[in-house]
C-alpha cells in the first residue's frame, strides 16, 4: 500500500505564498479547497505583503496605441537590461483615441474613457487575473452646454482595506464637485464639503505615494504651483509645496509627478525652448519641503539629431525613459550620458506618442475573490457606444492637451 503524506493547512499557505500570481490561478484548480483559499481577501492580502517583502523584481508597465488597438506589456526593469516579461490581452475597446491610465496600485489598473468623448466610463482591472469592475455613472455627468473639466485620483486604504477612487469636476469654470468611490460599497459619495480651493492641471499625472494621491494644481490667487493630495485614509485634501524655482507659472515647462525608488518626485521638462531641458527632483522625506533634492537635469542636445517628445519614466537604475519624436523608445542615463535604445517602435504620429505610458505595477490576486463570473466579458458588454445617450463632445475640455503649467485651467 501507498503511503500517503498529507501538508499541514501552514505549510501549504507558505509555500503558495511563495508562488508568482500565474502559477496561483492554475493552484486555483488543484481542489476545492485550495480554490477557496487562493480566492479569500485575507490571502490575496498577506501574498500581496509577501512578495512585497520578498523584493520581486521591480516590473514596469508600457501601454502604447498601435492603429485600433491598445497594447499593454510588462517589462523587468533591471539594472542592466529592459526585458519584457509577457503581453497584457486588454480587452475594452474605447470610443476616443484610448484610455486614459489614471494610475496603477497593488496590480490594479483605474482606467478612464474621458480623451474626447465623456461616456464616464471608468474602469479597475487586474491584467494577470484578467477581472474587471465597471464603476457606475458618477452624480454629475457631462452636459455639452457648459465647460467641463474632470480630474481622477486612484489608490488604497490601507486602514480599511479599500480601494478608492476620488473625482474632481470643475463646471464652468466654479467651485469644484468633489465624489469619492469605494470599492467596499460600490456608490459614489458625494464629498463636496471638503472645500478644494485649487485648481489641478487638466490632464495632471497622479502619483500614489504614502497613502495619498498627489497631482498638480494651481493656486490661482496667488499664481504658483504646488501639490495637492488626497488622503485615502483620513478623506482630507492637503497640500505640499513644489521646489522654490518650479512653483513659479511657466506656460512652457510641463511638470508630471511620479513615484521613484517608493519617494515622491517630480519632473519637469521643456522641449519647445531653444535650450530645452529637463529635470528630476525627489522628496527625501515625505512632506518636509527642505528635503527637495535635485537629482540631475540635461539638456536635450545630448541626444543629437532625434528630437525628444517627452519624459515618461525614471527607472529604479536613475535612468529616464523617453519617447523621441520617430516614436522610438529611449533610456538616458544622466550620469554616464548614455543612450539605450529600448527596442520599442511606434509611430511618428503625436497621438501615439501621447499614448505612450510608463509606469511601475505590481501583481496581484485582487478581485479574484469575486467569483469566475466575474471577468472581462462582462464589463465589455457594459461598455457604452457612440450611439448611446451615455456620451458628448468635451470640445471645452481640452482633453487632447498635455498637462503644462500653461495649459488651461479651470479658474
Amino acid at each position: 500500500m501507498a503511503d500517503y503524506y498529507y501538508l499541514n493547512e501552514g505549510i501549504i499557505i507558505n509555500i503558495l505564498h511563495r508562488l508568482p500570481v500565474r502559477a496561483l490561478l492554475r493552484c486555483t484548480c488543484v481542489c476545492k479547497s485550495w480554490y477557496s483559499l487562493i480566492t479569500t481577501p485575507l490571502f490575496i492580502s498577506s501574498h500581496f505583503n509577501f512578495q512585497n517583502n520578498a523584493h520581486a523584481p521591480p516590473l514596469l508597465l508600457l501601454r502604447r496605441c498601435l492603429p485600433k488597438s491598445e497594447r499593454f506589456a510588462l517589462y523587468l526593469d533591471h539594472h542592466q537590461s529592459f526585458t519584457r516579461q509577457t503581453t497584457l490581452d486588454f480587452p475594452f475597446t474605447s470610443l476616443n483615441s484610448y484610455f486614459t491610465i489614471v494610475g496603477s496600485c497593488n496590480g490594479l489598473l483605474c482606467l478612464s474613457d474621458d480623451r474626447l468623448y465623456f461616456v464616464h466610463t471608468i474602469i479597475l482591472w487586474n491584467p494577470c487575473v484578467k477581472k474587471s469592475l465597471l464603476l457606475p455613472k458618477p452624480n454629475l455627468i457631462y452636459n455639452s452646454c457648459a465647460t467641463f473639466i474632470q480630474c481622477l485620483g486612484f489608490g488604497f486604504d490601507s486602514v480599511a482595506n479599500d480601494y478608492k477612487v476620488v473625482r474632481i469636476t470643475y463646471v464652468d469654470y466654479g467651485s469644484p464637485q468633489v465624489e469619492l468611490y469605494k470599492l467596499s460599497t460600490g456608490v459614489w459619495q458625494d464629498i463636496s464639503y471638503l472645500s478644494l480651493h485649487y485648481i489641478i492641471y487638466n490632464k495632471s499625472r497622479q502619483a500614489y505615494a504614502y497613502g495619498a494621491t498627489h497631482w498638480v494644481a494651481n493656486n490661482y490667487m496667488n499664481s504658483y504651483d504646488l501639490i495637492v493630495l488626497f488622503d485615502m485614509c483620513h478623506e482630507v485634501f492637503r497640500e505640499m509645496m513644489l521646489p522654490d524655482i518650479l512653483a513659479n507659472v511657466d506656460p512652457n515647462t510641463s511638470k508630471d509627478l511620479l513615484v521613484y525608488k517608493e519617494s515622491l518626485a517630480l519632473i519637469a521638462w521643456n522641449v519647445s525652448a531653444v535650450e530645452p531641458r529637463c529635470c528630476v527632483w525627489v522628496m527625501e522625506e515625505y512632506g518636509v519641503m527642505g528635503s527637495w533634492t535635485k537629482l540631475f537635469d540635461f539638456d536635450h542636445h545630448n541626444f543629437g539629431s532625434g528630437r525628444i517628445m517627452r519624459p515618461l519614466w525614471v527607472r529604479r537604475n536613475g535612468e529616464v525613459v523617453m519617447v523621441r519624436e520617430d516614436g522610438r523608445l529611449i533610456s538616458y542615463d544622466p550620469n554616464g550620458g548614455e543612450v539605450e535604445d529600448l527596442g520599442v517602435r511606434g509611430s511618428r504620429s503625436e497621438d501615439y506618442r501621447r499614448s505612450v505610458h510608463v509606469e511601475s505595477y505590481t501583481t496581484s490576486l485582487v478581485l479574484l475573490e469575486r467569483g469566475s463570473c466575474f471577468s472581462d466579458s462582462v464589463t465589455c458588454k457594459e461598455l457604452p457606444s457612440l450611439e448611446s445617450n451615455d456620451c458628448g463632445s468635451g470640445g471645452s475640455y481640452g482633453s487632447d492637451c498635455e498637462h503644462n503649467s500653461g495649459s488651461s485651467s479651470a479658474k
